[in-house]
């Protein structure tokens, strides 16, 4: 995995950013009771903490960084929430063991991408789901191929919609787009009020995200489904945002 990015709850996050990272975790919270969740990339562990206090039967938060699991650890783990220092792409973990898997913002500094997938799709039991998410490069770098480097620096390659589908679908089964919108609710309330004064006032509450669900392509007799999100995705009209 290569260099990553770090979202904090604890220091000052610019609030657009702050409001999408929170956002997908408090989507994940609504798959999260009474199931054996793992977090990839965790981070900071603000997530994992969310899951678990969502009623998740277990949650185990996996980053690469030991001093970022060892803070966690200290400051966060509990009797059903626990940090390890882990690779996304050769987890610890047994075959079909995990019902709910999310790795928020990953895969795009993950250096072997399809390895990351199969190796979601390989914990995952029949039934249970897989999310994540990453930007679109239609969006963040248009006009690029994912073989050129992103603007951001810390990124190996971003994905289209169209390539982060086939990826998946080398694993997975069926999957279905949602939405994500780079706007509190508090912030789309204002912008609906200021719609009804004049329509041009709120040009910030279309959707500009998109999610899929994925389901695991398994061997014979077997079946497992899964969910994957996609951020900032305009080709696709959501009235369904993560909020």
């Amino acid at each position: 995995m290569g260099v990553v990015e770090r979202v904090s709850l604890e220091s000052w996050t610019p609030p657009w950013l702050r409001h999408q990272h929170v956002a997908r975790y408090e989507w994940a919270c609504t798959f999260a009771a009474n199931s054996r969740v793992v977090d990839a990339a965790c981070g900071t562990g603000y997530g994992s903490q969310m899951l678990a206090q969502a009623g998740a039967a277990s949650v185990l938060g996996i980053d690469l960084d030991e001093v970022t699991v060892e803070t966690a650890n200290r400051g966060l783990a509990s009797d059903r929430l626990s940090f390890a220092v882990a690779d996304a792409s050769q987890l610890p973990l047994d075959d079909a063991s995990v019902d709910l898997y999310t790795s928020f913002e990953t895969i795009e500094h993950v250096e072997h991408d399809e390895a990351f997938v199969a190796e979601a799709a390989r914990v995952v039991r029949p039934g249970g789901r897989f999310l994540c998410s990453t930007p679109n490069r239609a969006i963040t770098n248009p006009r690029t191929t994912i073989a050129d480097r992103p603007f951001n620096r810390f990124h190996i390659r971003e994905y289209t919609r169209d390539e982060l589908d086939a990826l998946l679908r080398q694993h997975f089964r069926e999957v279905h787009w949602r939405g994500q919108t780079f706007f509190s609710r508090r912030w789309q309330s204002t912008l609906h009020r200021l719609a009804r004064i004049h329509r041009m006032l709120a040009v910030g509450t279309r959707p500009v995200a998109c999610a899929t669900f994925a389901r695991w392509r398994p061997p014979a007799g077997v079946s497992c489904s899964g969910v994957c999100p996609l951020r900032r995705l305009r080709a696709i009209r959501s009235s369904r945002g993560l909020l």
